[in-house]
């Protein structure tokens, strides 16, 4: 039943919080044994209590949430394909940084600013760093995907 010629819709389902998991299963099970055309089913862990639902057939979202217990409300709101890619952007790759190399900041308030790692965080994907450019040694903690080596 199947058909990928037609276009996908994604509709949005508004379920308890800290339940998307469970519910997201019990969809994917139900759609297996119904042969419903869902095509994903995606929780996104931004955004807590709701999941993404990506159906060809529009009717088929109905038949997939009738009696589900978990379900808020029983109609769900159709959502933009392209509001579902910014929910699913590619996780940024974070350089590779080491102790005493000179990184240039990429973001927040100290854009454009040159400086030396001091340390590098791995567990919390943050770096100490000393600002070159400033009067007196001050010495800022920041996330690591806000820097870019330089040497």
């Amino acid at each position: 039943m199947e058909s990928s010629s037609v276009k996908s819709r994604f509709y949005s389902v508004h379920v308890t919080g800290g339940m998307e998991v469970r519910v997201a299963l019990i969809l994917g099970e139900r759609a297996r044994s119904m042969g419903l055309d869902v095509r994903s089913i995606v929780v996104p862990p931004e955004t807590k209590g709701y999941i993404i639902v990506e159906v060809g057939d529009p009717g088929a979202i109905y038949y997939l949430m009738r009696g589900i217990r978990h379900v808020k409300r029983k109609r769900p709101v159709q959502v933009k394909e392209e509001d579902v890619l910014k929910l699913a952007k590619p996780v940024v790759e974070i350089p590779k940084i080491s102790k005493g190399q000179v990184i240039e900041v990429i973001g927040g308030p100290f854009k454009g600013m040159k400086g030396r790692v001091l340390e590098v965080y791995e567990a919390r994907k943050e770096v100490d760093i000393t600002l070159l450019e400033s009067d007196y040694r001050m010495v800022v903690t920041i996330p690591i995907e806000l820097v870019k080596p330089i040497s």
